[in-house]
């Protein structure tokens, strides 16, 4: 069965509406865009005051126009926009983009008008990308089409791109002579009123002629609809994403300290990391590594030989090998001496291998097959500085000559005028990258693909969730009772504890010593309004301190309603299990050092709720405080396998329950006898 999507990228005719005869006006460049590229179906324009543009014929209304449009363009003025819709609809035109700008991005006028022209798309169950967007690119040959308004020529590639930004994909394409970017298939989506990342997602990973994803992102329109694609494991090609606004503020209204800690971006860092989505830094690594999946094979391991003829890029190339997770090969003694017969005695066969200035194309060359050769590389990063005596297209091109099962990166910095005589010249045109260290990050991200965890034994939401019903009443943290009752149903250590008036306390008999904890609607961090005493060994010491809790809330105005004891324990160490819902991709988990400087700390670590075993074990293992309660320098480690049950827990605990929006078990101790208690848990609605 088609897709609409294939109307949007494989269209037998376009319909631009708003077609202008106007030179630099957005209807006549995007119009030309099309014309100059060669698009291979039929264009109809509809504008009333024009018999023709460049060549082809202007229809005075979308409804004159006498046969079927697979994709429509829409660049009217704004206030013709709903009226355009209507036209198109009628026509039974499934597959819209539109370009026109002045809607949600512009404040409340233009966000009603976009859910107006949203529910006629939706009405109708026709598509629609934008508004506020810039077109769209299918660049394979039997298709031909550019109709976007830059009026540039992509070559082609297997990489889909989106952009949510119309400026970037601009500019992306501006640039397209100077970075050799290689097309498949483009889109900008401005501000996916309808057709977003997900659509996109779901139909690159079934289109034949896409082989790479990436994403240019601003925000997340679903982001648990768009995980759910790799926890159901239907994404099996390699994604990429550059996210722009990483300082963002973070969540608001966050009242526990997991909920302070899971600022978006450490989310979204999370998320992509979890189910093995690239992130790149900058749109040069983002297309970087594009290039890399089109071009070249993946390395088996991550070491890595360096061959150069100049030290200082070397340098910078080993310099980002650590970084990036890779390591310098150790050159086997078989491969040295094969070296010593071709590098300058001034040179060095060690690795990096420095063919020095003088280096020519059949050094290369040759250094390059030894280098493949050794069982102990995995990929060899080139290095050439184009020196006077020394062309750098004989070089490039007898390495790309090269036939090898093991990646060859090369790095050129060549003379200015090596770029287009490599375009023009090129046999091979294998990707090369301009900076030292570009290919490193390359290689990482290679690997972080080929290395993807699998799905086995996911956390889903089970049938537990209908055997306990929370109070309807939310926007409020539960009472002890409640969360006692909670923790006990999904088997959370917690400790026992009991809650009583100031009364009750001096009539109960009390087992010392013990911790006293005030409790209140508006008591949350108590710690920070002295409501928690530690290691009260007396009955009138407990009264003292409960009545000194008593006036010290009155004193600022809060009510204390009562007090909760517990035994006191002698801590070894403190811990952070917890949980929140992120407003996009729903249900997170986070595990660490624990404590009431857990902020400060900076060991925590965060994953999405839908947890694999293995998802368990990195988030403890990659945590300072998970390696020391697993046994260091002599120390008696404690059972990891009851924290890794309280972190699996509580994620089943919040996927079961939407209405569960954060879990704060801080700090959960780890006893002097290495036994595991939460002292502390807050459970908000």
């Amino acid at each position: 069965m088609e897709s609409v999507f294939d109307q949007y990228f494989y269209p037998d005719s376009i319909c631009i509406v708003g077609a202008s005869s106007k030179p630099k006006s957005l209807g006549y460049e995007l119009t030309k865009s099309v014309k100059q590229y060669g698009y291979t179906g039929d264009l109809a324009l509809v504008n009333p005051k024009a018999d023709e543009i460049l060549g082809y014929k202007c229809y005075p209304t979308i409804s004159s126009i006498d046969y079927r449009i697979d994709l429509a363009i829409v660049m009217v003025p704004k206030q013709f926009v709903e009226d355009t819709i209507k036209e198109l609809i009628i026509k039974k035109v499934q597959a819209i983009i539109l370009i026109t700008a002045g809607f949600k991005e512009t404040g409340e006028v233009g966000a009603e008008a976009e859910k107006r022209i949203l529910k006629l798309i939706r009405d109708s169950k026709a598509r629609m990308v934008g508004p506020n967007c810039m077109g769209i690119i299918n660049a394979l040959p039997s298709i031909k089409m550019n109709a976007t308004f830059v009026a540039e020529e992509p070559k082609t590639g297997s990489m889909a791109f989106c952009s949510q930004s119309g400026a970037i994909g601009a500019a992306v394409l501006n640039s397209l002579r100077e970075t050799d970017i290689r097309f498949g298939q483009f889109i900008s989506v401005g501000n996916k009123a309808d057709v977003n990342e997900n659509d996109l997602l779901e139909y690159w990973q079934n289109c034949n002629d896409v082989g790479v994803i990436t994403y240019y992102l601003e925000s997340f329109v679903d982001g648990e609809k768009f995980i759910k694609y790799f926890i159901d494991d239907k994404i099996t090609k390699p994604v990429i994403i550059l996210k722009g606004g990483r300082t963002s503020s973070g969540i608001k209204a966050a009242s526990s300290h997991t909920g302070a800690l899971g600022s978006s971006d450490k989310v979204v860092d999370a998320i992509l990391t979890q189910f093995g989505i690239i992130r790149a830094d900058d749109l040069n690594d983002m297309f970087n590594t594009a290039k890399g999946f089109e071009d070249f094979p993946a390395p088996k391991g991550n070491r890595v030989a360096v061959v150069t003829n100049a030290g200082g890029p070397a340098i910078l190339t080993v310099d980002t090998l650590e970084k990036n997770n890779l390591v310098l090969a150790e050159l086997s003694l078989e491969t040295k001496l094969k070296l010593k017969e071709i590098v300058h005695p001034e040179g060095s066969v060690n690795n990096p291998v420095d063919l020095l200035p003088g280096g020519i194309a059949e050094q290369f060359k040759a250094v390059n097959e030894i280098l493949v050769q050794d069982k102990n590389v995995d990929a060899v990063i080139s290095v050439f500085v184009e020196p006077i005596m020394v062309k750098a297209l004989p070089v490039i091109e007898g390495i790309n000559d090269i036939k090898s099962d093991k990646p060859i990166f090369q790095v050129v910095m060549p003379l200015p005028e090596f770029w287009q005589e490599y375009r023009t010249e090129s046999k091979t045109k294998r990707a090369l990258f301009k900076r030292p260290e570009d290919p490193a990050v390359v290689i990482n991200n290679l690997l972080k693909f080929q290395n993807k965890k699998p799905n086995n034994g996911r956390i889903r939401p089970d049938e537990s969730a209908k055997d306990f019903k929370l109070n309807e009443k939310l926007g409020r943290f539960l009472n002890p009772n409640e969360v006692a009752e909670l923790c006990n149903h999904y088997k959370l250590p917690i400790l026992k504890d009991e809650i009583h008036s100031i009364g009750e306390l001096s009539k109960k008999e009390i087992h010392f010593p013990i911790v006293l904890k005030a409790i209140g609607e508006k008591i949350i961090h108590k710690t920070d309004l002295k409501g928690v005493a530690l290691n009260i060994k007396t009955k009138s010491e407990l009264i003292k301190t409960a009545e000194e809790m008593i006036w010290n809330f009155s004193s600022k105005n809060i009510q204390l309603d009562k007090f909760l004891i517990q035994p006191f324990l002698k801590t070894k160490y403190e811990l952070l299990v917890g949980a929140f819902r992120d407003p996009s991709f729903g249900p997170m988990i986070m595990f660490g050092s624990g404590g009431k400087y857990v902020e400060y700390l900076d060991d925590t670590v965060m994953r999405s709720a839908y947890l694999t075993a293995n998802d368990i074990d990195e988030m403890i293992n990659s945590t300072k405080i998970g390696k020391i309660i697993q046994g260091v320098r002599g120390e008696e480690s404690i059972d990891v396998n009851v924290v890794k049950s309280s972190i699996e827990n509580l994620a089943q605990m919040i996927i079961n329950h939407k209405e569960i929006t954060e879990v704060d078990l801080n700090p959960l101790l780890v006893t002097s006898e290495n036994k595991l208690f939460a002292v502390d848990v807050r459970i908000k609605c």
